[in-house]
């Protein structure tokens, strides 16, 4: 069985936690918040003090999770939504899935939109995404001239499901 090293990044840290045995995501929980700011021309992370952020429709914000990790080699984690925020309340993870690859020392976060067209508020401690580990493929990028032929061949994005 593999095992996976995490660190809690601050002492109120919740730890991520399987649902239940054999769940392929352990749940996390948001640990702060940090938005961005403009300043200078440069746009850099802002620690939010606060046990709750208002999040409006569209908008976005990083919720640091509280750990971090040292995944072993020829693994690398996915960070990924929640079903039931995503159905019930149109809460996503912008990058989803977000990758923390095996050398990622730093404490994880979870880039957080509100897809809705209301107001949703986020408090700290709640459970806000998951992350699955995978197996990482072992691959080279190779620079060819021609590609071989497929049945797709240059059809676009959508060709596939045309009438």
């Amino acid at each position: 069985m593999l095992k996976l090293q995490i660190k809690k990044w601050k002492k109120d840290s919740i730890l991520p936690k399987f649902p239940k045995n054999g769940d392929a995501g352990a749940d996390c929980f948001i640990n702060g918040f940090k938005r961005i700011i403009d300043g200078d021309g440069a746009k850099k992370l802002e620690e939010i003090d606060s046990n709750a952020f208002t999040l409006q429709p569209l908008d976005r914000i990083l919720c640091p999770l509280g750990f971090a990790s040292d995944i072993p080699q020829g693994y690398y984690a996915a960070v990924v939504p929640r079903s039931g925020l995503a159905l019930w309340e149109g809460i996503s993870i912008v990058n989803s899935p977000g990758t923390i690859d095996a050398g990622y020392r730093n404490e994880w976060g979870a880039i957080v939109v509100n897809l809705s067209n209301k107001a949703i508020t986020l408090n700290k401690g709640d459970k806000i995404c998951q992350f699955i580990i995978r197996k990482l493929v072992d691959y080279q990028l190779e620079t060819v001239e021609e590609l071989s032929d497929s049945e797709r061949a240059l059809g676009g994005f959508g060709s596939t499901g045309k009438k």
